[in-house]
């Protein structure tokens, strides 16, 4: 695999789509309603906001490094010690959170249809074509998730309005939920939902054209939070907040209420099925963002062998979870706040720096050049 293949602009938009998907799928509106209670919707358009204007910043904080990922840029700033230290951080998040889902869906496809079979066979039959994909490289994965993701798109939408008969409205209310300050001021928090700008950091050097990285940024980043509002207000409109299951995936539970007819019922195993196929992608995906950022801190001469590496820290994060309580906490607790820290806080601050130095530098290269003519 070369880390040096470049993907259109069409790919990276569902690139970036997928990972925000596959956290839908995986209860990220559980975690939201938790927190935020029949207020949820609202605290969704909130963060939403506050993405928007989060991306476009960093859009033009990334301008003046127009060819350049946040290792370079951190490079920039503080050299090769500070490259090294967010490369690390970068390479162990992608990991440790590739790790994280896998467990979580083959643990609920384990006791939704394979009570009997053992988790390390489910955990390989997700990892073995992670392998294969990451060798076939970026272009290949880039593709094959496009071709994917409208059916992705339009099975979540299934879900959404299939069960619009159920809705009742009144349990958006109170509007404020646990109150103002659990909403706007806590609740702000959940800008961790946004987790697809920790790959949009690396995106611009792979890009066929890096002059659309604005657009991508900004319409990923739309299409996401349109799916994340849908998702939170189905299911508050469709459970009470205080009674969601802390065993099972609250999306799936909307699957287990859709009947169409006599002949169609029960397709919950359908949406497994795809849900099992996006999966795949994201692992695909945080593999190869995981090799890219370890050979970008270490020239390797094959950087496709790395894979087998990759996936088997996979699999031992995977396996060292003990259970789905253990799951939620780190998803919930630690997480949260990684997320927050790392792509929001450090990753920012360092953008910011970089400017400021790169402004410096041009201002006093003006007035050398203003002084010699």
């Amino acid at each position: 695999m070369s880390t040096s293949q470049k993907i259109g602009t069409i790919e990276a938009i569902a690139l970036i789509v997928i990972i925000i998907i596959n956290q839908i799928i995986l209860n990220l509106p559980n975690t939201i309603i938790t927190s935020t209670g029949s207020s949820s919707w609202l605290n969704v358009i909130y963060i939403t906001i506050i993405a928007i204007i989060f991306c476009s910043l960093i859009c033009k904080l990334f301008k003046p490094f127009n060819s350049d990922d946040i290792l370079g840029i951190s490079e920039y700033l503080g050299g090769k010690t500070l490259k090294v230290i967010i490369g690390i951080v970068y390479f162990a998040f992608y990991i440790f959170i590739a790790g994280i889902l896998l467990r979580y869906l083959t643990n609920c496809i384990k006791l939704i249809y394979f009570k009997d079979t053992p988790l390390v066979f489910l955990l390989l039959f997700f990892l073995f074509p992670t392998v294969i994909a990451c060798k076939s490289g970026l272009k290949a994965i880039a593709q094959v998730n496009l071709l994917f993701m409208p059916i992705l798109l339009i099975s979540m939408l299934i879900i959404l309005f299939a069960t619009v008969k159920d809705f009742i409205p009144q349990r958006i209310f109170p509007v404020l939920g646990f109150g103002a300050d659990k909403t706007f001021l806590v609740g702000i928090n959940n800008i961790f939902a946004f987790s697809g700008f920790a790959y949009l950091y690396f995106l611009i050097p792979i890009l066929n054209r890096p002059n659309d990285f604005k657009k991508i940024a900004f319409v990923s980043t739309i299409i996401s939070a349109v799916y994340l509002f849908l998702s939170v207000i189905c299911l508050l409109m469709i459970f009470s907040f205080i009674s969601f299951s802390e065993e099972m995936l609250s999306v799936y539970l909307l699957t287990r209420m859709i009947e169409f007819g006599r002949f169609f019922q029960r397709i919950d195993a359908i949406f497994i099925l795809i849900w099992i196929l996006a999966l795949l992608s994201f692992l695909s995906i945080s593999t190869f963002f995981s090799i890219y950022v370890l050979n970008k801190l270490v020239k390797f001469k094959n950087p496709s062998e790395l894979s087998y590496c990759i996936v088997s820290f996979i699999f031992v994060i995977a396996v060292a979870i003990q259970n789905i309580a253990q799951i939620k906490y780190i998803q919930n607790i630690i997480f949260k706040y990684v997320i927050i820290g790392l792509v929001f806080v450090v990753s920012f601050i360092i953008l910011i720096l970089a400017n400021i130095k790169h402004k410096k530098e041009k201002s006093i290269w003006e007035r050398k050049l203003y002084a010699y003519f």
